[in-house]
């Protein structure tokens, strides 16, 4: 059985690869002068010239910690390197920028940076890939694309609701579940199908990826991030709250999105369709060529499973319930769900079941992304970046009057973009360790980070916005087929139009669910009045602390605080007052001496 990766099927074909070798070893020195134009100027910004500003202007660990954040997004955004390197990179610049002060030795602080680069998330992380791995082997999504392809033509708008529900279920509990879905689908789009019903198949698939990603806190790279973040500020988040949320606003955006690609991609014998009508009774009744070539196909992928593959796949959804609808249950026997992927990792390749090739295959990437983005959350906490944003917006006239859910849309709203363009793994890495500390600070953390999480998958009007997105544009190039390949119009009118639907049934009818979940959040102003959150402290860099900053304000009448609205400070102002609260913290403790 072939192991389906993101390598293996996005990989070069041998011609080209060759073609690629023989420049690269003809041209060796045009590269690195391209290197050097294009790549070197950001990379010496952020890797020698921030570094050096901060050891020598003496910034304060928050000002550091938020230039930091900076220098990841400009090496991802001008694509300097992968961005798994970019989160190996952040522990890196960490370290040689001091980001804890200069209290702390260049070896405490590279210590507790790469200390906190692996943690229970990343055991699930791996666990989750060789679910995934056990899965494709067993060739479960082959089975099932096998039996849609008996049952619904394959050009049939029923054949594209129920492949993008399965997907959509599919990658739910597997990383790279639209990979092994469109690699079944492309010997049969090779077959004479009309381009519009390769292209809304392509789209349905890596759309539905997409929005299956948020179903479980195992879906994903931003789940599985939204978890470790929420459990560096002693925050849980059950499983059945998450898909209560989580559920209803995936699969109604799932079926939005078919009747819109349905309308925007027509096919001529949508018109004529019958909805329950079955391969085998119109193979009974005309032998059309396209029929007899889906008909066949539907038998090609067929695995003949053994007993080592039954008794692994039992063993491995076993697993999966036990990580995610008995995590509490088994807590008090096993501890953390981390425990039961690890035990998955042991079975599946000490009892020879997989072998040392498909150990290697598995995409650790995405372990290197989830430890970058704990390193980052450590930053965000350590340096009390958090504590001070919170007590920020304590002073802004903004954050004061307006409501919980006009707050919950301007932060969506600045989401969807950000992932079209930037990718959801990036979005979560940078913004997610700052919108969870803001959600310590309303009171609300769970609910609020689990509709952020929800809302970063549906930004994709782009083909570089996730990886189901650039693997539906990969195959539809190699089929060889001009009027069939994805463009970049297709994608932003249809992504659009469902990062739209996405958002608003984000903040609509997850909005509504949740608060029946977790009740009506309180008016912002009522609890960004309080005192600093114990939660957003730092727990080891404690000279950072800042709980014992008191902001003081005196008593005013409505009618004078209005009066006194021009002469406040903007927010920008306020911005620039990182540096002023760490010169506070000093004299204090000098004070204190």
């Amino acid at each position: 059985m072939r192991m389906y990766s993101p390598r293996s099927f996005c990989s070069t074909p041998a011609p080209l690869r060759r073609r690629h070798l023989s420049s690269t070893t003809e041209l060796p020195e045009l590269q690195w002068r391209q290197f050097l134009t294009l790549k070197g100027p950001p990379l010496l910004l952020v890797a020698v010239l921030l570094p050096l500003c901060m050891r020598t202007f003496g910034l304060e660990p928050q000002a550091r910690c938020a230039l930091i954040m900076v220098g990841v997004l400009t090496l991802s955004l001008f694509e300097v390197m992968p961005l798994f390197c970019v989160a190996l990179f952040i522990p890196v610049m960490g370290s040689v920028s001091a980001v804890f002060g200069e209290a702390r030795t260049m070896m405490t602080t590279s210590t507790i940076l790469l200390g906190s680069f692996f943690n229970q998330t990343s055991f699930l992380v791996l666990g989750s890939l060789v679910i995934n791995a056990v899965f494709a082997k067993c060739g479960i999504l082959d089975l099932l694309t096998s039996t849609l392809l008996r049952r619904w033509k394959l050009q049939s708008k029923s054949f594209l609701l129920v492949i993008m529900l399965c997907t959509m279920a599919a990658c739910s509990v597997l990383c790279s579940g639209s990979i092994v879905v469109l690699a079944a689908l492309k010997p049969l789009m090779r077959q004479g199908l009309e381009e519009s019903c390769i292209k809304r198949l392509l789209l349905g698939v890596a759309f539905a990826a997409n929005a299956g990603s948020v179903l479980l806190p195992i879906s994903s790279t931003t789940t599985l991030i939204t978890l470790s973040l929420l459990r560096d500020f002693d925050h849980r988040l059950s499983l059945w709250s998450w898909i209560f949320v989580s559920g209803p606003v995936a699969l109604l955006s799932t079926i939005i999105c078919w009747w819109s690609l349905v309308s925007l991609f027509p096919a001529e014998e949508d018109a004529d369709e019958e909805v329950l009508r079955s391969v085998e009774e119109g193979f009974e009744e005309t032998e059309r060529p396209q029929l007899l070539r889906q008909w066949s196909m539907s038998h090609a992928s067929e695995l003949v499973m053994t007993d080592g593959h039954w008794i692994m796949l039992c063993l491995t959804c076993l697993a999966v319930l036990g990580m995610t609808v008995f995590a509490e249950t088994l807590e008090p026997v096993l501890g953390h769900p981390a425990i039961v992927a690890l035990a998955v990792v042991v079975i599946a390749f000490g009892s020879g079941f997989m072998s040392r090739d498909e150990f290697l295959t598995l995409e650790w990437d995405l372990l290197a992304i989830v430890g970058g983005t704990n390193v980052m959350a450590l930053m965000v906490r350590e340096t009390a970046l958090a504590a001070h944003a919170s007590v920020l917006l304590t002073q802004s006239t903004f954050f004061e009057y307006l409501p919980f859910w006009p707050l919950l849309v301007l932060v969506i709203s600045f989401l969807l973009p950000f992932g079209t363009f930037c990718g959801h793994s990036l979005t979560a890495v940078l913004i997610l360790p700052l919108l969870v500390p803001l959600g310590v600070k309303l009171e609300e953390a769970n609910f609020f980070a689990l509709l952020c999480c929800i809302a970063i998958p549906f930004g994709m009007g782009m083909p570089n916005a996730s990886f189901d997105n650039m693997a539906a544009q990969m195959l539809s190039q190699t089929l060889k087929r001009k009027r069939c390949e994805l463009t970049l119009r297709d994608f932003f009118f249809s992504g659009s139009l469902m990062a739209l639907t996405g958002g608003l049934l984000t903040v609509t009818l997850g909005f509504g669910v949740g608060s029946l979940q977790y009740g009506v959040p309180r008016m912002p102003k009522d609890v960004l009045k309080g005192r600093t959150p114990e939660e957003l402290e730092p727990k080891v860099v404690k000279e950072n602390r800042v709980l014992d900053l008191v902001q003081v304000r005196s008593p005013r009448s409505p009618r004078s605080s209005r009066s006194s609205r021009s002469s406040r400070p903007s927010f920008l102002r306020q911005l620039g007052r990182l540096n002023a609260f760490g010169a506070q913290r000093k004299s204090r403790i000098k004070a204190s001496q």
